[in-house]
């Protein structure tokens, strides 16, 4: 999935004005993790519409605008991985699994990596950023809806950890790509967060 570099954006008059990030939360090398904000969402789209364009990625074909992208998705765990060049190289986010409050520690992720950043360890240093913040903010178990196509995010979630609790078959239809009008099926994976409070190895402190 390819990337589009962003200038810095222009001030009133066309100045140029420096843009704050939040701190890294984590560097290796000249890549740091750190949080998504608005300005990095020209890159964060370019990426993750080239992933929909390669229809392994998602049921939808058009990335939304930045409102409706952050609404579905919780921010305080939506993450960049960003050179020192300020290219972003991937980016990844939780979203709540359900509406109902009892499964507020249950979430969903989206990974997704640029093209010329694929195997270089990026896609597993953001889902471990993930999966540190959210056992850190109190949540209890990831899940991740891929299609079972997708053989190197099934790989890459089962190297930390993920396992497979099934498949919901025919969840909907292509309606875009190579192949439009196929019913495609969603492999679910979970991973209960090992020092969260729903881990079975929590049970075993209790008095």
């Amino acid at each position: 999935m390819a990337s589009a570099h962003e200038g810095t954006p222009s001030g009133d008059g066309g100045a140029d004005r420096k843009v704050t990030h939040a701190a890294p939360i984590d560097r290796i090398g000249n890549v740091a993790i750190r949080a998504m904000d608005e300005t990095d969402y020209p890159q964060v789209r370019e990426i993750l519409q080239q992933g929909m364009d390669t229809g392994e990625a998602t049921f939808e074909g058009t990335a939304p605008d930045w409102p409706e992208f952050i609404a579905n998705r919780i921010p305080s765990l939506t993450f960049v991985a960003e050179d020192d060049n300020a290219k972003i190289l991937g980016w990844v986010s939780a979203s709540p699994s359900s509406h109902r409050h009892v499964f507020h520690g249950v979430v969903e992720d989206s990974i997704y990596v640029a093209k010329d950043a694929l195997g270089k360890g990026i896609a597993g240093r953001l889902l471990d950023a993930l999966m540190d913040a959210a056992t850190a903010q109190g949540y209890w178990a990831l899940h991740s809806s891929i299609f079972p196509e997708n053989a190197g995010s099934v790989k890459l979630h089962k190297s930390r950890g993920f396992e497979e609790v099934g498949v919901f078959h025919r969840m909907a239809q292509m309606e875009y790509g190579s192949k439009k009008g196929m019913w495609r099926d969603l492999l679910k994976l979970e991973h209960i967060l090992g020092g969260g409070p729903a881990h079975p190895s929590r049970e075993q402190e209790a008095p």
